[in-house]
């Protein structure tokens, strides 16, 4: 199933004159569960050319959501269970 996407606000704060750092927060939703959760910078000078900076984002964010699922992959996968299933049945204590 795929995952619901939300990008939210978080903050504009001044960092020099005419230097904003903007921060966007990307969640992944599985179903109604919420799987991943980070924060996204970009630096943004008065005047620049804002799709430019929201072009970066979606690159950044896409890359993380990449990541997100290639990870879940392999953390899914029967062979990582029976890793632990194993490591549990023989591990002495």
């Amino acid at each position: 199933m795929p995952l619901t996407v939300e990008v939210t606000k978080v903050s504009v704060t001044e960092q020099m004159n005419k230097l904003w750092n903007i921060t966007l927060k990307l969640r992944l939703l599985d179903i109604t569960v919420e799987v991943f959760d980070k924060d996204f910078s970009i630096r943004y000078r008065t005047g620049e050319d804002i799709a430019a900076k929201e072009a970066k984002l979606q690159i950044i964010m896409q890359e993380a959501i990449d990541d997100y699922k290639a990870e879940q992959v392999i953390f899914d996968h029967t062979k990582t269970d029976t890793i632990v299933t194993n490591l549990n049945n023989n591990l002495v204590g």
